[in-house]
């Protein structure tokens, strides 16, 4: 028995370099602004107070170790202010593991119930800021378990007989253990640990300690070798299932067994295969020694139940025989189709599958399919495409299997159509940007434009400035020719791929800066007396706005003709001096209306 004692006391510098100090930054001078009074600027200068640990994922340490945590801060922090670090646990939750600190580095002790990839981090209390974690790894404490070389718990040997057991170890390697008999393993990088014992009698084997560089871990299981006296062999099958084996052709596959007794020199064991009548036994393992045994079925062995036993060669002895079921690998395969469905329906591909179930697919759409028990199996398919169907892999209860087949399923695409939306009674003026309402029918790629045209003189489609999406389209109409103040024209809303046209609506356009007024009424009163005289607008769209030449002055007005009471002193001609509206700046060459102040 021995001890090891291992301490670790760990500097960590990034570098080579430790904390560095925090340096205040003096505010730049603030610059001055002028308009037509002076004013200082005062904008402020905001420091932000930050603190970044060095990086750790480098370092494994143990639990329980002393190591030096290296970090930096530079803004402003109070007076007041103190660091601590942080260590998380294994929900992610951060506890504090050190003293308060005023500068870096940091002296912790790691706790000893930590083991794995731990963050760390730093944070500070006034103000209050946290660093981003840095990663550390620590070092598990060993384990070991004592069992069999089949996992279990009991082994059975006759008088001479060896047994084989493992020790199975965790944590960082090397390590060193002692066995309950005095056997003592010391640095050893074999794991699991293989050794046999063979005791005269019954016996029971336990790992005492366990040791690695991070010192004394825990054991757990025990092992007991049954020394049986009675001389005649008998070999019993172990961990056999209620139903029976099942294994896949061609596929290497453990038996375990206990052989008691006295066996002769030079015997060994071999697993033997009946054929599907249970009968006529053949070898399908190599000669060994002792259990487990490795054995594999030919790849030509026919798919079906069979007996399964182990043989000695001297004596030759056998043990009972157990049930085996033998599946065949999975084959798929897709059944060759010829499908059409319409846009945004869907279909069903059918799969054959052979072998050893239950199966799974997954088609080169990327369509799955596991846990199946029937065949043939239908898969629902929904492709927007025309698109060939294969199968990208297949198979069973021993693993991937062979696949094959095609199918193709052709999607019909109704044509490209567009119809635009009906402006017939809209009139706008030239240059207006208007919404161009418009509906599709079938598929246009993603490289498609929807553009608004506008017919000319000719009869031939212009391109107008278009913007807008999938249902309406804002475009400026600005026509190429406009033969009187109002003009009806042809548009259009077509798009670029595939290229379509569609059915083209009418809209009326109004000439810009053509409205005009005349302005009627008038007449004779006598002195204090009142006049009506009208103004009517023509070749614009309302709103209306206009100045008369006694300064009366109207805006945005929607009344056509306007009329206004007039009550002049002297004889007075009214015209429109000044005109507007929707479709720009009028005309205001038209006709006035004079009222004359008889004063005799």
């Amino acid at each position: 028995m021995h001890r090891i004692i291992v301490s670790c006391l760990l500097v960590i510098c990034a570098g080579i370099g430790l904390s560095s100090y925090a340096q205040q930054t003096a505010p730049s001078p603030v610059g001055l602004q002028r308009d037509t009074t002076y004013r200082a600027d005062t904008a402020a200068v905001v420091i932000t107070a930050a603190v970044r640990i060095y990086d750790l994922s480098h370092v494994s340490v143990c639990p329980g170790s002393t190591i030096f945590v290296p970090f930096d801060f530079d803004g402003k922090f109070e007076e007041k202010n103190r660091f601590l670090v942080q260590i998380s646990d294994v929900s992610g939750r951060f506890s504090t593991i050190s003293d308060s600190l005023r500068h870096g580095p940091a002296r912790i002790v790691l706790p000893q119930n930590r083991a794995g990839l731990v963050a760390v981090r730093v944070i500070s209390t006034h103000p209050s800021v946290v660093s981003t974690p840095t990663r550390l790894m620590v070092l598990p404490l060993p384990q070991a378990k004592i069992e069999t070389n089949d996992g279990g718990s009991i082994a059975k040997i006759g008088p001479g007989q060896a047994a084989t057991y493992r020790v199975s170890l965790t944590g960082a390697a090397p390590w060193s253990f002692t066995i309950s008999d005095g056997t003592v393993v010391t640095n050893t990088l074999v794991n699991p640990y293989v050794t046999q014992v063979s005791p005269k009698e019954t016996s029971s084997y336990k790992v005492t300690s366990i040791l690695n560089a991070c010192g004394s871990g825990t054991s757990s299981g025990e092992l007991v070798v049954q020394v049986s006296q009675d001389t005649l062999p008998v070999i019993a099958l172990k961990a056999v299932p209620k139903a029976g084996f099942r294994i896949c052709t061609g596929t290497p596959f453990q038996i375990n067994f206990n052989a008691t007794g006295k066996y002769n020199i030079g015997n060994g064991f071999v697993v033997q295969l009946s054929d599907t009548t249970g009968q006529n036994f053949t070898n399908i393992s190599e000669l060994a020694t002792e259990s487990p045994i490795m054995a594999k079925t030919p790849f030509s062995l026919k798919a079906g139940n069979y007996k399964l036993r182990v043989v000695s060669t001297f004596p030759t002895i056998s043990s009972d025989t157990v049930d085996v079921n033998v599946s065949a690998p999975a084959t798929a395969t897709l059944r060759r189709d010829s499908l059409e469905i319409p846009e945004g329906g869907s279909t069903n591909l059918t799969v054959n599958f052979g072998g050893g179930g239950p199966w799974f697919v997954l088609l080169s759409d990327g369509t799955y399919q596991n846990d199946i028990r029937v065949t043939p199996y239908t898969l629902k398919v929904s492709p927007n495409d025309p698109t060939t169907y294969k199968i990208t892999s297949a198979g069973g209860y021993c693993g991937v299997g062979t696949f094959s087949g095609t199918a193709v399923v052709k999607v019909k695409i109704p044509p490209a159509t567009i119809s635009t939306g009906n402006l017939s009674d809209k009139i706008i003026c030239s240059g207006t940007e208007i919404t161009v309402p418009f509906t599709t029918t079938g598929r246009f790629e993603n490289a498609n434009k929807f553009i608004v045209q506008i017919a000319d003189t000719s009869g031939k489609w212009v391109n107008l400035p278009t913007v807008g999406g999938l249902s309406a389209l804002r475009a400026k109409i600005s026509p190429p020719f406009l033969k009187d103040t109002l003009t009806t024209h042809q548009l259009r809303v077509i798009g670029t791929f595939p290229f379509t046209e569609g059915v083209p609506t009418n809209i009326n356009v109004m000439m810009q800066n053509a409205a005009s007024t005349a302005v009627t009424g008038g007449g004779v009163i006598r002195p204090g007396g009142a006049a009506r005289i009208r103004v009517a607008f023509k070749n614009g769209l309302p709103p209306w706005s206009f100045v008369l030449s006694d300064g009366t002055t109207v805006n945005g007005t929607f009344i056509n003709p306007y009329q206004i009471t007039v009550n002049p002193r002297t004889t007075t001609e009214y015209k429109v001096v000044s005109l507007n509206n929707t479709c720009g700046t009028g005309v205001i060459n038209g006709p006035s209306a004079t009222v004359t102040v008889d004063t005799n």
